[in-house]
């Protein structure tokens, strides 16, 4: 009987540890995130590095939106709207179509706002890289102008090569 308790205590204990990265928001903080999206729903917030993000749902927007903070100052820094490929500016699917074929599969498609700096529009799409289908994540200003291009790898995140 003691064993079972010991192995359920350490089960619970480490199952509250996997749950660090919650995160309650100061009232500034709050604040300041439902002046900028105040239809904003389902907001839950959580601890990435030296950001905090609130993860939220915005009606007519996007099922799945990411508002990134700078943790010690609370500054927002931008935030990543996934939406529908249909949903890019034209120029973009332009330049999209013409390197990648009209036929291209298209993963996901996310419009990032950020602060104090131009709008982009990043693609993932497939290939096969060295013998291999990867995952390649294609950037793009609001005018079709090709920003950059990434093959996906273990832990990759897209948003972070933005945030600084």
């Amino acid at each position: 009987m003691r064993k079972i308790f010991w192995v359920a205590a350490i089960c619970l204990g480490l199952f509250a540890v996997g749950c660090d990265d919650d995160y309650h928001p100061s009232q500034n903080l709050e604040a300041s995130f439902f002046a900028k999206y105040p239809d904003a729903r389902g907001v839950e917030w959580e601890r990435k590095g030296k950001h905090i993000v609130a993860e939220f749902m915005l009606p007519g927007v996007s099922n799945d939106c990411d508002a990134w903070y700078v943790r010690r100052s609370g500054e927002w820094v931008l935030t990543d709207f996934e939406i529908r490929y249909s949903e890019l500016p034209t120029a973009v699917q332009s330049s999209f179509e013409g390197e990648y074929g009209a036929m291209a599969p298209v993963d996901s498609v996310h419009h990032i706002v950020r602060s104090g700096k131009s709008d982009v529009y990043i693609i993932e799409t497939e290939e096969v890289v060295n013998g291999f289908l990867a995952d390649i994540y294609v950037d793009y200003a609001e005018d079709g102008t090709l920003l950059r291009t990434s093959v996906d790898y273990e832990f990759f995140d897209y948003v972070d090569y933005y945030l600084d």
